[in-house]
């Protein structure tokens, strides 16, 4: 019998890690091809192409849901607001609507000199947010020289957050009223037409606005723009019977049927370009303010609005035209459009139905 020899394993042993090791020194050495770093790098790219339009709709909607849940910010602070001034919104006009409205400046919100706040300013206060005065909150700049307004954007206050949205990438407009020098008394604030500060939203005139010319019931017209429940200021119409009616000046308990009724919306431009070179006029049909209201359109829904008033909802904020409403009874919604057509004042393509209907006329359908 043969034994092998002590040395024998080793040298197998010592055999076997030579190779181990020359097998191992050639893979560490050896490199990937440049056909293996292609495939790579076009897996890669495939990937990016495939996540980045999942990412950019993610973005747009957590900045949609962060604007949803803005305006039912300020929807609360509407609702303390009407709680505390006898179910009434903050009322939006000139000297001559509250004349009519609150001749003894008792209903509504006023700086400690005396000037009617504007609305987003009340909600704040409502909000427990420490302004006192519209300077607090906005500067004032000439309607007419928009150039001068973008400049001074920095000089907006950035501490009511719950007035923007978002998606808003200009972020900077005007509340319109307290609009004229004979409404403004605050001479801290500047010269200037009117307040210009961080909006995104607008509010319905018809709820929220009084007559703004004396002795008249101006944009008392249309089928829409009628009370039933009221004393009618003239009868329109074929019939006789078809009347209008004064708006609201915030008396929120006068709106028919509030669920279905905005309150607040989306508004303003929908960039640096739309602002600097768009008309700002109550009226011209392709002017903006941030006002929405019934008169001259020739229905009660919001499509009618867009398609009279197509610059001041912004349809290009939110992914395919969806805008986010407030209702008359406070809650919050996000409606979507579907159909769409060229429009006759701007060049761009309008909604002309909403997925959920939205009226901007707080009063009765002349149907019922």
């Amino acid at each position: 019998m043969r034994y092998p020899m002590p040395n024998d394993g080793g040298a197998a042993a010592a055999s076997g890690n030579t190779r181990h090791g020359r097998r191992k020194h050639r893979f560490i050495s050896r490199g990937f091809t440049l056909v293996e770093l292609l495939v790579v790098v076009s897996i890669i790219a495939l990937l990016i192409s495939i996540l980045l339009p999942s990412l950019s709709k993610a973005r747009q909607q957590a900045r949609l849901i962060k604007c949803v849940a803005h305006q039912r910010g300020l929807a609360q602070a509407g609702l303390v607001f009407s709680q505390d001034h006898q179910g009434r919104f903050q009322i939006s006009t000139n000297n001559n609507g509250l004349a009519r409205a609150d001749s003894g400046r008792q209903k509504f919100e006023y700086s400690p000199q005396g000037e009617l706040l504007a609305w987003p300013v009340a909600l704040a206060q409502a909000a427990k947010i420490g302004f006192r005065r519209n300077s607090d909150w906005a500067f004032r700049g000439d309607l007419g020289n928009l150039q001068d307004v973008y400049a001074r954007r920095g000089e907006a206050s950035e501490e009511f957050d719950l007035a923007t949205c978002p998606a808003d990438m200009l972020g900077l407009s005007t509340a319109f009223y307290p609009v004229g020098a004979d409404m403004l008394v605050d001479t801290d604030a500047g010269t200037g037409d009117s307040y210009w500060g961080r909006l995104s939203f607008g509010v319905n005139e018809d709820l929220v606005g009084s007559e703004v010319v004396e002795g008249s019931s101006v944009g008392a017209v249309g089928r829409w723009w009628r009370d039933p429940r009221g004393t009618p200021r003239w009868a329109i119409g074929e019939t006789g019977n078809n009347k209008a009616g004064e708006r609201f000046q915030g008396n929120m308990d006068r709106v028919y049927d509030p669920s279905t009724v905005l309150l607040m919306v989306d508004a303003g431009p929908n960039d640096e370009d739309e602002l600097l070179n768009g008309e700002i006029s109550i009226g011209a049909p392709g002017g903006y303010a941030n006002l929405i209201m019934s008169a001259q359109c020739p229905g009660p829904y919001l499509e009618d609005f867009v398609g009279q008033w197509s610059n001041r909802i912004p349809t290009r904020r939110h992914a395919v035209g969806r805008v986010n409403v407030v209702f008359a009874d406070y809650h919050g919604e996000t409606v979507t459009p579907l159909e769409w057509r060229e429009s006759a004042y701007v060049a761009q393509k309008v909604p002309t139905k909403y997925s959920e209907k939205v009226r901007i006329s707080p009063y009765r359908p002349f149907a019922d």
